[in-house]
């Protein structure tokens, strides 16, 4: 923003000029006072408010700052006119990068790429706080294959956006689904692992394939995607919640590396491991002002307050039409008359509707260790079960506590629907 310097006037002027010279003086004060305030302003308000566009409407401040915001609400078409009042201003300031921005955009649309790329490098190098440019840049070095280059614009848009950086990585999650841009995209998050990570979770939220998602993630990403944080449950989440149960169940196999075998058992975990493998198709416990279920030592401990009811341990299944048989063993344990916990299975038709159980088996401990069982039959408008461990309080709070070990959930030979 230009600013005017008026000069400065002798101390001794006064003296020598006598009140006529007082008089201009203190013109010139008014005036440079208008202009302090005036540039105080434009600094101050935004370029949108009524008092800059009635008093400071031509400042090459005022006019960078409300295109620059045009050019984003406006999905970067200007009007000629605009953009000559952008090439004045350029020239008033030519240390602001708004113009550089604004006119290298305009050449992209120009169809002028490499004019383009130089003049927005050039307002980078002005300002390279300036996401705008970055973003414009990175677009144009993924489609030159210029890898290095995207690189350093990465890199520098995950320093400059930190915790913001969701809107960087759902850009290149959109660049994915791009053929020209795919490839560049997929070879330069190789060189970032956390906006990777990022962009894989945004591409997980959204309707893209999970081949897809596979097939752009690098060995590293893949291996990282069985973390509580990264992709790989919020894909698995996504499935669930479009009641893609199978599909679901398949990319929780891959990213866990579970084997054919163990997915083919009717229920994951049944010997209560401590493994690698998280929910929803191995076991959600819960550790709250409900109770707490702990798996230990190939058994599920679980400690129910006897407070409000709830599920202390669930796990999801996808199991076929057809008759199971349910077994688990309970070890001594604590419980009293008006506190119940009970193992129940229900269909699970969409992920907000859980239907009456096909099965409710009570949990009683007595002074030695006993089996518990039950017959369930799994009907065919049944795409997915929730086998929950449920605890029902009664009039007054009182805790309980059991101990379950030896789960095992098989089909009934010969069964029918």
């Amino acid at each position: 923003m230009s600013r005017k310097n008026g000069r400065r006037t002798p101390r001794n002027a006064l003296s020598v000029r006598g009140m006529a010279s007082a008089a201009v003086l203190a013109v010139a004060g008014l005036s440079l006072g208008w202009l302090s305030f005036k540039s105080a302003m434009v600094n101050t308000l935004p370029a949108s408010s009524g008092e800059i566009a009635r008093l400071a409407a031509d400042d090459p401040g005022v006019v960078l700052g409300r295109t620059a915001t045009r050019l984003v609400a406006q999905h970067g078409i200007l009007d000629a006119q605009t953009l000559d009042a952008v090439r004045r201003a350029a020239a008033a300031a030519p240390l602001d990068a708004r113009a550089y921005l604004i006119l290298g955009h305009q050449q992209l649309l120009d169809n002028t790429p490499d004019r383009a790329v130089a003049t927005l490098e050039a307002g980078q190098r002005l300002d390279p706080r300036q996401r705008l440019i970055h973003l414009l840049l990175l677009d144009r070095y993924l489609r030159t294959a210029h890898y290095a280059d995207a690189a350093t614009q990465f890199s520098v848009l995950a320093r400059i956006l930190g915790a913001a950086q969701a809107p960087i990585a759902t850009a290149m999650a959109q660049m994915t689904m791009a053929p020209e841009t795919r490839e560049a995209v997929r070879r330069t998050l190789n060189t970032d692992p956390v906006l990777e990570r990022a962009v894989l979770i945004a591409l997980a939220k959204s309707a893209i394939a999970p081949d897809a998602i596979f097939a752009l993630a690098s060995p590293a990403a893949r291996a990282d995607a069985g973390n509580a944080e990264s992709w790989g449950p919020v894909l698995v989440n996504r499935l669930v919640e479009r009641s893609q149960y199978a599909a679901a169940r398949s990319v929780w196999q891959r990213i866990y590396g579970i084997s054919a075998a163990q997915a083919a058992m009717p229920i994951t975990n049944a010997g209560f491991r401590e493994t690698r493998a998280a929910p929803p198709f191995d076991w959600t416990l819960t550790a709250s002002s409900l109770g707490a279920a702990d798996l230990r030592s190939g058994s599920m401990v679980v400690e129910y307050y006897g407070r409000d009811s709830g599920a202390l341990a669930s796990q999801l299944l996808v199991l076929r039409p057809g008759r199971y048989r349910f077994a688990i063993t309970v070890d001594p344990g604590k419980t009293d008359a008006t506190t119940t916990l009970a193992w129940t299975l229900a269909c699970k038709a969409a992920a907000a509707d859980t239907r009456d159980p096909l099965m409710t088996l009570p949990v009683t401990a007595t002074t030695k260790p006993h089996r518990i069982a039950a017959d369930v039959v799994v009907p065919a408008n049944c795409p997915s079960q929730i086998l929950t461990l449920r605890g029902e309080a009664g009039e007054f709070p009182a805790p309980l506590s059991v101990t379950l070990r030896d789960l095992d959930l098989r089909p009934v030979p010969d069964s029918t629907p």
